[in-house]
């Protein structure tokens, strides 16, 4: 079994439906022999990857597909608050991501703690955007892993999932973070070529490795499709030097654990 546990829908294409991407995201997981998978919504309001609402309702009769909360600090707050309590309650989403780096914000930001406490009080994890681009390698100023081992501090509960590995600098990451049992990576973007290009592909291998071998619940797998190439990151996950039952863990056991998912 496999879970990619960081996922979008492919862009709407002009005239299409979210529908028609729902049945493209389902055609890609079938070829490459994905399970399940988690998708992420964006925090804003119109985009073509759908919103939050907008997805829930693309996947609701879907049993493959689960879906993550998501927030804009940005805009006003208590709506966004109920609305994920009662997401949580009902049982629809898996999880919230927040974007420091697409968003100007730091994951210390006073703003985030009663989304931190909705996580804590539903034992969800809180998945961090890290890393920047060769576009705008600035923008992980905002996602620096020190920001994020405070928040680990201020709320000890709290299950915090590194999305990316803060690349390129992925040994910095590991460094800062491997003390903490909360924290947690998923391997969205690893595999991506430009990801490789900037980072290194045996840089990416040894530093998985040896988180693996640390923290072997920590790990899951995750791809950030449509943006990156699911095969590619499934042979990188297959490249590693361990065994075969930490691969399984990575596929599908760990974030099965974490996200509590409800599969048959």
């Amino acid at each position: 079994m496999i879970i990619d546990c960081h996922e979008h829908l492919p862009r709407l294409q002009k005239g299409k439906t979210f529908e028609h991407s729902k049945e493209i995201l389902l055609q890609e997981l079938t070829k490459n022999k994905i399970d399940s998978a988690i998708l992420i919504p964006d925090n804003k309001p119109v985009s073509t990857i759908g919103n939050l609402n907008q997805v829930l309702e693309v996947t609701k009769d879907c049993h493959r597909l689960f879906v993550m909360g998501t927030v804009d600090i940005q805009r006003k707050m208590q709506p966004q608050l109920e609305e994920l309590d009662t997401f949580f309650r009902e049982g629809k989403i898996f999880g919230v991501k927040i974007f420091p780096g697409h968003d100007p914000i730091y994951p210390t930001d006073k703003r985030l703690s009663p989304v931190y406490d909705l996580c804590i009080k539903y034992n969800t994890p809180i998945v961090i955007h890290t890393g920047g681009t060769s576009k705008n390698p600035k923008a992980s100023k905002y996602n620096d892993p020190k920001y994020i081992v405070k928040a680990a501090e201020a709320f000890p509960d709290l299950k915090i999932v590194i999305a990316h590995y803060f690349f390129p600098n992925v040994e910095y990451c590991h460094e800062l973070t491997k003390q903490y049992e909360k924290i947690y990576f998923d391997t969205s973007a690893l595999a991506d070529d430009m990801v490789v290009k900037m980072t290194g592909i045996d840089r990416i291998r040894k530093i998985l490795t040896s988180t693996i071998l640390e923290h072997p619940n920590n790990v899951m797998f995750g791809t950030d499709y449509a943006m990156c190439d699911i095969r590619k990151h499934v042979a990188l996950i297959e490249s590693l030097g361990i065994d075969e039952e930490l691969k399984c863990k990575i596929f599908c056991q760990n974030a099965i654990r974490l996200f509590d998912l409800p599969l048959p």
